[in-house]
């Protein structure tokens, strides 16, 4: 039987000491391989025709662990190929502290190609943001308090050429993509293979929910519309409710300012201009800013200048 071309894997080293592994040596972590989007159907047969026709040009890349097992980090799809047609491929062997530094350079390693999708390239920059703040821990609300030093966004925003908004909102889209990956896995690759289409804002809505079991699992394209428009819905149901609140507390707090058990000005004219200047004010904010709060002010003052004029403070 014709020994396979796979017995023995070349290892480059940068001092030109190579050597070689056997084959059977190498480990495949699917939490490693699930980590990285896969190609799509396209990408993958276009490899595999180029890799049978010429070969594996590009080493492979196995992180040597503590315990001397060598894990794949990088070259899945080529490894796989070359698997299944004995095609022979080099490697080359890289030293981590831990998992998570693996995880660090695969995601580094990916933003540096050139055939990113958008939402593969915001995808990436969004985990990136995510583990780098986790390692800063609360560095960076400690920068939001106004001591000098750059937060993460900023950082990444000059390392990508993009406004730290941007990052930011990188950063929805990958928590969002992790939420539907948690139940549905496939729609994720979908999602960033650009074999479904779905609204950017949508899956970035998903970050703002706290409570996980308010989402559940994903199931398809509606489903993740539905659940996003109800997200929504619910924020914006929330944020009139506080929007209410402080308008009812500014409005009480000018009515019992201006209404108090006696005149806050002894001189009747010095608080009829008081009120008048008031009035004018309260009606240029509603005006300008279109800003219901200082309408409901606005009335508040005319009952007071009405009582100065003709009601319980007409003889005052």
């Amino acid at each position: 039987m014709e020994e396979s071309l796979l017995s023995e894997i070349q290892v480059i080293s940068d001092n030109g000491n190579d050597k070689s592994i056997h084959y059977n040596d190498i480990k495949v972590k699917s939490e490693l391989q699930n980590f990285i989007t896969p190609l799509s159907e396209d990408s993958r047969e276009q490899l595999e025709e180029n890799i049978k026709l010429n070969g594996c040009l590009d080493p492979l890349t196995l992180w040597d662990k503590k315990n001397g097992d060598l894990v794949l980090v990088d070259g899945h799809n080529r490894y796989q190929i070359c698997s299944k047609h004995d095609i022979p491929f080099r490697v080359r062997v890289i030293r981590f502290g831990s998992e998570e530094e693996a995880k660090d350079w695969m995601i580094n390693h990916q933003l540096g190609r050139r055939n990113l999708n958008p939402d593969q390239l915001s995808y990436f920059r969004g985990l990136k943001y995510e583990r780098m703040k986790k390692k800063r821990g609360g560095y960076d609300k400690v920068l939001s308090s106004g001591q000098s030093g750059d937060k993460t966004s900023e950082v990444l925003a000059r390392e990508f050429n993009v406004s730290d908004r941007t990052i930011l909102r990188d950063a929805e889209f990958a928590k969002g993509i992790e939420i539907i990956a948690k139940g549905n896995p496939k729609m994720k690759n979908d999602i960033l293979l650009g074999r479904i289409k779905v609204k950017k804002s949508d899956v970035q809505t998903l970050a703002q929910v706290k409570d996980m079991r308010q989402i559940g699992k994903i199931k398809n394209e509606a489903d993740l519309y539905n659940k996003a428009k109800s997200i929504r819905k619910e924020k914006e149901a929330q944020k009139a409710e506080k929007a209410q609140s402080e308008m009812d507390q500014r409005v009480n707090e000018a009515i019992e300012t201006i209404k108090g058990n006696e005149p806050v000005f002894t001189n009747k004219e010095d608080r009829i201009k008081r009120i008048k200047a008031n009035i004018v004010s309260a009606v240029n904010k509603t005006i300008q800013q279109k800003d219901k709060n200082s309408l409901k002010e606005v009335k508040a003052y005319i009952k007071r200048l009405e009582d100065e004029l003709f009601g319980k403070y007409a003889n005052a």
